[in-house]
Order: structure tokens, then sequence, then C-alpha cells
């Protein structure tokens, strides 16, 4: 099987591993890195939200919702095509994505919410949190798992997600075609939306889990620790931005 989350493709390639190096990965050095990963991103978010809740430095909003946006994308590329790469700009894209996920975090409740509940945010991390220890509960319990089918699935329905959400900025925002924009929709067919979101990022924890536990398996090398962390950030970035979104589509 390969996974449909393509920043742990390269966990497939056994034969290449053994062939690399004799340190090879293991379960305490991955989720160490995880620990790493998810710390810098926490503590960017804390402060930048800091600074742009603060009127002297409110200006900076834009500038950090755009850097992070762009960083993270640009490291994630290269992250994802080159996994050498991870134990060095993990950290960074770690950073990028807390600035963003500060900013994104505030647009939701001062656009969506008008400010008055800035607690749907703990609400929203806490939600994440729990998905992830129940997947992972679930995974180890052997109760849920990923097959080659399951994976086409997904990737087939990620994929569709980001066409479709190309087709609402270019199509809404260049052509003005007024397509309806399903990602800001507080209708029951824009809340299922969300929710559908929400469950695909979950499975795709899954796939996660079971690439790492494959790559341990297969004897990757000791950097493809920070690329499962890596992976792993991904996902839980995605599933926090959308668990956000639907509980701010439920309170409106």
């Amino acid at each position: 099987m390969r996974t449909a989350n393509p920043a742990l493709s390269h966990f497939t390639q056994a034969d290449t591993y053994r062939m690399e190096s004799s340190r090879t990965m293991s379960l305490n050095g991955t989720a160490v890195a995880t620990g790493v990963l998810l710390a810098a991103c926490v503590s960017t978010a804390i402060v930048v939200w800091s600074l742009i809740t603060n009127p002297s430095y409110e200006h900076l909003f834009w500038p950090f919702t755009l850097g992070g946006l762009v960083l993270g994308a640009l490291l994630g590329l290269i992250i994802s095509f080159n996994p050498r790469s991870a134990p060095f700009l993990g950290v960074p894209y770690a950073v990028s994505e807390g600035a963003f996920l500060a900013c994104f975090s505030l647009y939701i409740t001062q656009r969506w919410l008008g400010g008055a509940d800035t607690g749907i945010i703990f609400q929203a991390i806490g939600a994440t949190f729990a998905v992830t220890a129940a997947m992972l509960i679930l995974y180890l319990a052997g109760i849920v798992r990923i097959n080659s089918m399951a994976l086409k699935v997904m990737a087939v329905a990620a994929g569709g997600i980001v066409i479709y959400a190309l087709a609402v900025i270019i199509g809404n925002g260049l052509i003005g075609l007024n397509l309806p924009n399903l990602f800001v929709d507080a209708s029951p067919l824009g809340i299922g939306f969300t929710a559908l979101c929400v469950i695909l990022a979950a499975f795709f924890l899954v796939a996660d889990f079971q690439f790492i536990e494959a790559g341990i398996a297969n004897g990757a090398p000791r950097y493809m620790e920070w690329y499962g962390a890596f992976g792993l950030l991904v996902t839980l970035v995605w599933l926090y931005i959308e668990m956000l979104r639907l509980l701010a589509k439920l309170r409106r």
C-alpha cells in the first residue's frame, strides 16, 4: 500500500532504507519529534495571538497571515519532496503554521462570531486532541485500519476538496462566478460539508499512524522520525482548522 498522505509516502521504500543507514527510526524518537514540532507550533501561535490582539500591533495581522501561509506551504513542499530536510526545516514549518493558525483563529472569532467568544478556540483545540486520541486508541486496538482501496478513496476526496477550494477562490475572486462557498456557508449543507472534512482528516490520522509504524518496521533511517512528525503535524493542523470552522458554523 501507498499512503494517501504525500508527506508520508516515502515510508514505503523499505529496501532503500536498509541501504541508507544503520540508525533507524524508533517510536520514541518519532514521539519526541512530534512533541517538539507541536510545542513550536503552539508557542508561536500564543506569541502571535498576543501581538495581533494588541491594538498597537494589530497591523501585523495580514503580514503574519500571508507570511505563515506562504512560508508554510513552501517549507511543506520542500520537506515533502526531500525528507532529509525534515530535521532542519520541521521546526520552521511548525513556527509558520503556528503564526497562520493564530491569525486564522482570530479571523474566525472576529469575522464569523463578532469577537464575542474566543473560548471556541480552546474547544476546537480540545476537540482536535480528543479526536486524535480516539483515533489512536482505535488504531492501537486494531479496530480501525486503512486498506489500499480506502486510501485511494481518501486521496480522491482530499483532491476534490482542494480542487473545489481553488474553484471557489479563482471563480469567485477573479472571475465572479458566484459559486456556492461551502467553506463559509453555515447552512445545513455547509455544516455537513465541514463535518465530512473533519471525518476525512480524522481518518488521515489513522493513515499517518499506519505508515509511521510501517516506516519503523521497514527500518527507515533516523531522519524519518522528523518526517513522520511533520506528516502528523500537517494532518493535525488541517483537523484543527476544520474543527474550528465546524464549531463556528454551529454557533452561527
